[in-house]
């Protein structure tokens, strides 16, 4: 009997075995929601549950390991020697959304890259598509522009760089947020935007809708503030209504960090954690941003209690965890890699001299020249030139920022670029310091010996972050007492802005000679600076927001009313400073020829633009074609002017192009509220060609007739779409041209440095913050001594120790990793250090900690 039992458990262990070897959802040539189907019926109630968390512990039964749905690719991963390129400011600058295409396919190979080495998952959130509205907000450096149109056309290629072309799998998971409306940091968590629908359809809405309905984005990340009265992570309407049954959208939908938490704890708009939990689910949010090495997601501890009290089913739970799994399988994270294409990008991509080479010409295009008195480019033969400013030898890149091997500040490029002598004096700090009269002194002396003055100035995570908005659009600190020391003893001075946003400078506009902004303009900036300053590259980039004369020009910071708050160069009705689209050469542009190819526009039709663009100066450049529209007899609110069509072309001295711009019926809408939908007005509209919103060569008018714009969903095209085979359509590894431009080119010089390392382990603070403060304490040092940090072979930063301290403030960027050890590394370069300790200061509410222990040493 005992034997017969025997048999008949080994025969029910087999059959189970078997049984799940040859389950449906491990078969790739099945249909992928036949796979998900499957798979949600074998798991249990719990495992469900863990997927709305975005760290999912492994179901070892059915051989599923951990999973982190955690990444953050806003301009390249942030991870070690992940190429960073400008930030996205900077890229909507360009006005190149092909070159957005090659940066996101650069980026997405590398998320791959790390996939495939075991390091990282490819679940990424970005990219940011809240509007620039105000400069105010503290993450304006993510966003692409002010302009709608501009933002999607960015947007959209972003989206279709980082998710690849493969008719089976996604290369990365893109996650747009956040869903809306998500434009002052200051109590986001409990504050509501009020905007009406024609505003919501009109100006915050489009780039989503391009990103979801066009580009077939994979997933949205709700936003922390309410809209109208309803946090958006409840919204029904906002997301099962718009985003779901209007769009279409079949991904998934994640809350940002804790805010189904907040529904109850800031919001007050839940009264219990599992009512919440349930509002979330059955609003059509999939899961709550929240990674902890300890806790669980707030949602994932309250959906027991949910379920228990009948405030939702597991039918509702399922259907929000199988819009998670089928990302998992579109993903290829079930499959044999042998499969997936993607499974190919090697480790060498990494920070590789093809994508470096990418990030200097992203750079490049993105600079803007806002003055130019003659004095640029600068003359090869200057003897002298003192680097002056906060920002001139830093290789700032802007928040959401990795950890790249190689960085080149403004002075390394310079430095590297001329044969001049090169001097550097900080001159104040970016907020004001109670040295900064003697660094300004320090600075004006450099510059009084000078024979060229290249001043670098701006805004960084001190007054420019999440949860830190601007409280001016001002220069920062001492900044611009700074510039008008220096001016005041040296004539020479180039002002190079590194801005998260507009910067209201009219005294430097109307003193300063010259005058570029080269944005947070990722890790090859200081070599893109140089070239456009000694002329070896001509800037061509262009405005994506107006700049404003003065925080006087702007309207209330919480008044997200766009066609009646005076906001953007839509509606916008005073001087700007310096106006939408605006950006000088060093060459000359003619832009004539303009003609429509028609005098009346239909339902369905497109207008064709075509104009000349003439290069009459000396030297090559880049030109960007703007086309705007007006309705000159509106019954409605309507722009007093907006993008509607761009090119940029490149032109030879003396050459021609033709630029052909189709505009599509569409163009002409807005938004009905009545009809609750998008129509055109009969009417005679202009269209205008320029280079600038400001500047416009040739108008046109067109009689435009009356009609609705059909409502479309994800499957279907906007007029807008445009997908071109020979640019879009190639594989992953178009960019190389051989085997070798996937590799890294590094000098390795031997280093003899004494060196000791602490190890240190970060943890997660529930808020993105670029570094944290730190403090080294010394049992012994010389004077002067030079100190350098390194963290996983990057360097950090390099440190005078002066004569008799004891202790010295440094700051340690943050790990991609948190809740995993990490070694600082501190090398003396000159002279002899005895170390004692390093105070780690988190940010937030968590309390410093000190590591007395030395892990280890140089040998």
């Amino acid at each position: 009997m005992k034997y017969f039992k025997t048999i008949i458990c080994f025969v029910y262990f087999l059959t189970s075995v078997l049984t799940i070897n040859a389950q449906t959802w491990k078969d790739p040539k099945a249909n992928v929601n036949d796979r998900v189907e499957d798979l949600i019926s074998k798991m249990t109630l719990e495992e469900k549950i863990s997927y709305c968390g975005s760290r999912i512990p492994e179901i070892k039964r059915l051989g599923i390991p951990s999973f982190e749905w955690y990444g953050e690719a806003l301009h390249g991963i942030i991870g070690w020697n992940a190429t960073q390129f400008p930030q996205n400011i900077a890229m909507g600058a360009t006005w190149n959304p092909d070159l957005m295409f090659d940066v996101a396919t650069a980026i997405s190979n590398e998320a791959r890259a790390l996939k495939n080495m075991g390091k990282k998952e490819v679940m990424m959130f970005s990219p940011t598509v809240n509007m620039a509205r105000d400069p105010r907000w503290g993450r304006n450096g993510e966003c692409y522009s002010e302009d709608p149109f501009l933002m999607s056309e960015i947007a959209r290629m972003y989206v279709r760089g980082m998710q690849g072309n493969d008719p089976n799998y996604v290369k990365t998971v893109t996650t747009v947020k956040h869903y809306v409306a998500n434009n002052v940091e200051t109590k986001r968590e409990i504050i509501h935007s009020n905007i009406g629908k024609k505003d919501l359809y009109e100006y915050y809405f489009p780039a989503y809708k391009a990103c979801i309905v066009d580009e077939q984005a994979t997933g949205i990340m709700t936003a922390l503030n309410g809209l109208n009265g309803i946090p958006c992570s409840a919204h029904d309407w906002l997301v099962n209504g718009v985003l779901r049954n209007e769009w279409g959208f079949k991904g998934y939908v994640i809350a940002d960090w804790a805010a189904v938490q907040g529904l109850e704890k800031r919001m007050k708009y839940a009264k219990t954690q599992p009512e919440a939990a349930a509002m979330a689910i059955k609003a059509g949010v999939d899961q709550e941003c929240f990674r902890n090495n300890v806790r669980n997601a707030p949602m994932v501890n309250a959906l027991p209690k949910a379920l228990e009290q009948g405030l939702l089913t597991e039918k509702d739970l399922d259907i929000a965890v199988s819009r998670l799994l089928r990302l998992r399988f579109m993903t290829g994270d079930f499959d044999d890699a042998k499969l997936n294409p993607y499974s190919k990008i090697p480790e060498s991509v990494l920070e590789c001299d093809t994508h470096k080479a990418l990030a200097l010409k992203a750079a490049e295009e993105s600079i803007v020249l806002l003055k130019n008195e003659k004095v640029l480019p600068l003359k090869k033969d200057i003897q002298s030139i003192a680097m002056i400013g906060p920002f001139a030898n830093r290789c700032w890149m802007g928040i959401y920022s990795g950890h790249p091997k190689s960085k080149i500040s403004p002075l390394d490029g310079i430095k590297a670029y001329t044969n001049a002598t090169v001097s550097f004096a900080q001159g104040c700090e970016v907020t004001a310091k109670d040295d900064d009269a003697k660094k300004i002194a320090e600075a004006v002396e450099l510059a009084k010996k000078s024979e060229q003055v290249i001043l670098v100035v701006g805004n960084d995570e001190t007054t420019s972050t999440e949860n830190t908005d601007r409280t001016s659009i001002k220069l920062p600190g001492n900044q611009h007492k700074l510039i008008k020391a220096v001016q005041a003893v040296n004539k020479n001075v180039i002002l190079v802005l590194v801005p998260s946003g507009p910067t209201a400078i009219t005294w430097e506009q109307k003193n300063i000679p010259g005058i570029v902004c080269a944005w947070p303009n990722g890790q090859e900036q200081g070599t893109a600076l140089a070239k456009v300053l000694f002329g070896d590259v001509n800037p061509g980039g262009k405005l994506n927001a107006t700049w404003y004369q003065s925080d006087n020009d702007l309207p209330d910071f919480h008044n997200y009313k766009i066609a009646g708050g005076n906001r953007t160069y839509m509606y916008f009705k005073g001087e700007p400073l310096y106006p939408f689209g605006y950006g000088l050469s060093y060459t000359q542009f003619k832009i004539d020829a303009i003609a429509i190819d028609k005098k009346k526009l239909k339902a369905d039709e497109f207008i064709t633009v075509t104009a000349n663009v003439t290069n009459t100066g000396a030297v090559n450049g880049d030109e960007v074609v703007q086309v705007y529209i007006r309705n000159l007899k509106s019954s409605k609110k309507t722009p007093i002017k907006a993008l509607k069509g761009f090119k940029r072309v490149s032109v030879a001295p003396g050459k021609s192009n033709k630029v052909e711009i189709k505009i599509p019926y569409e163009a002409f809408a807005y938004y009905n509220s009545k009809k609750g939908k998008l129509k055109v007005e009969k009417g005679t509209f202009e269209i205008l060609v320029g280079n600038s919103s400001d500047n416009i060569s040739t108008t046109k008018t067109i009689q435009v007739k009356a009609g609705a714009i059909p409502e479309i969903k994800v499957g279907q095209k906007s007029a807008f779409y445009n997908f071109d085979v020979n640019k879009h359509g190639r594989s992953w590894d178009y960019l190389y041209k051989n085997q070798a431009n996937k590799n890294t080119t590094n000098i390795k010089e031997e280093d003899t440095s004494k060196w000791i390392e602490y190890e240190i382990t970060f943890v997660d603070p529930g808020f993105y913050v670029n570094t944290w403060n730190a403090e080294l304490n010394f049992k012994f040092a010389t004077k002067e001594a030079v100190i350098e940090t390194f963290m996983s072979g990057n360097s950090i930063g390099t440190y005078t120790i002066l004569n008799k301290q004891r202790n010295l403030a440094i700051k340690i960027p943050i790990p991609p990793e948190y809740g995993q050890p990490v070694r600082l590394r501190i090398k003396t370069r000159s002279g002899t250090v005895e170390h004692e300790s390093i105070k780690i200061i988190p940010p937030g509410k968590v309390k410093p900690f000190v590591i007395s222990k030395i892990i280890d040493t140089s040998k």
